[in-house]
């Protein structure tokens, strides 16, 4: 099955970002045609127009399927170790006032804010603290493909970057999660369909399977959507930032 999408943005580059985030590919599995470059316009940009590309990608759902494979030493008792000790750096966190909670969240806003503006991109920010007192941070605009990066890793940077900002003079620490146009949450949805549909494949097959590379938020994903996989077992392996999670049959 053969998807083609046609999308605009300010420049071409923004453009073939937005059409690969839509079609939910990476560059080299697609064809990329440029129907207009644009132009910048005259004075204060008068008389711009938006560069068009059209993007086609063939056997879409079979890429799609097997897009989780990956390397990296990071095996279920890892993950659970980390998480333990985030959450108990996190307890301390519930003891903050209402007010306090505010100004970290102002902090984490005006930077997030502050870097958007740098790269010339307007939008809408939206933030709040779940249960477990995890900062969220939600950016939605157009041209954002300059703020994500190639498979997110600008988005990761800029995560990690506010983390830093937040945590700067702030205690207890305060974890931080940063989305840019639903690029994460859609990620997410799709590594986790993709663990299981490779979890299925070492069933049925009896042979381990690497999945792509993967940050290590990424990768907890696929160990957390396969705990109860009682037929295989999980391991990240290799090194940044080539680490995988390779999915054995529990018997190997």
């Amino acid at each position: 099955m053969t998807r083609t999408v046609e999308v605009s943005a300010r420049t071409v580059e923004d453009a073939i970002q937005k059409g690969l985030l839509e079609l939910g590919i990476e560059e080299n599995e697609a064809e990329i045609e440029v129907v207009d470059e644009g132009d910048s316009g005259g004075l204060f940009g008068f008389g711009r127009k938006d560069a068009v590309v059209r993007i086609s990608c063939e056997n879409i759902e079979e890429i799609q399927g097997d897009e989780v494979q990956v390397s990296e030493k990071e095996s279920v008792e890892d993950t659970e170790v980390s998480d333990t000790k985030e959450d108990a750096e996190d307890v301390s966190a519930a003891d903050l006032t209402p007010e306090e909670l505010e100004e970290i969240e102002a902090v984490a806003v005006k930077f997030v804010a502050t870097v958007m503006q740098s790269l010339d991109i307007h939008g809408k920010m939206s933030s709040y603290f779940d249960e477990d007192n995890v900062l969220h941070l939600n950016v939605i605009g157009e041209n954002l493909g300059t703020a994500i990066g190639r498979r997110g890793e600008t988005l990761d940077a800029l995560e990690y970057l506010t983390i830093l900002a937040v945590n700067k003079t702030c205690e207890p620490y305060i974890r931080v999660s940063l989305d840019i146009g639903g690029y994460r949450e859609r990620r997410i949805k799709n590594v986790t369909q993709q663990a299981r549909k490779s979890a299925d494949r070492v069933i049925k097959t009896g042979k381990k399977f690497t999945m792509k590379p993967m940050n290590s938020a990424e990768r907890r994903r696929v160990h957390l959507a396969l705990q109860d996989y009682s037929d295989v077992r999980t391991n990240s392996e290799g090194r940044e930032p080539n680490r995988s999670v390779v999915i054995y049959p529990s018997n190997d």
